[in-house]
């Protein structure tokens, strides 16, 4: 069986080249989080992200820890959730003492592209306990037939 065999099994009807898309996306994402800043800089964050997938959603957790609902913004362009916000370090009281933090702090941006469109008006996110919850409902495909369209003598 060839590699576009089992992908085709494993994840529906979805085009191969989608999903190898999504792969590379995710392959840079992890990349650039990985290598970009260490623990204790203030900087950028690339945030992890589970993605769960079914006939007609999109079940998302984020990990935002320390951040509430108006340190986020959350918004949706074409078949692009696009995920930011800012984690700022809290105010410190001067003090004689030496302390260290492996924590990081500053802008969190993450884009994630979806393989099939979704419904605007229905998404819904929600955020607690460090993670933030987004779901999007998938549109139904079109189901347009081809139609001939009859040439006219002129």
């Amino acid at each position: 069986m060839s590699f576009f065999g089992n992908q085709l099994t494993s994840f529906g009807n979805q085009n191969p080249f989608s999903l190898w898309r999504r792969d590379m996306n995710d392959l840079f994402d992890r990349f650039n989080r990985d290598v970009e800043f260490g623990p204790g800089v203030i900087g950028n964050i690339t945030p992890n992200v589970e993605m769960l997938e079914n006939d007609k959603s999109y079940h998302l957790s984020v990990e935002v820890p320390g951040m509430k609902e108006s340190d986020l913004n959350i918004s949706l362009k074409e078949n692009q959730l696009i995920i930011e916000g800012t984690r700022k370090a809290p105010a410190q009281e001067k003090a004689d003492e030496f302390y260290s933090t492996e924590f990081s702090y500053g802008d969190i941006y993450r884009v994630i592209t979806l393989n099939d469109e979704v419904n605007a008006n229905t998404v819904k996110a929600t955020c607690h306990d460090g993670l933030l919850y987004i779901v999007l409902d998938k549109l139904e495909p079109s189901t347009h037939k081809a139609k001939k369209i009859p040439i006219l003598k002129s």
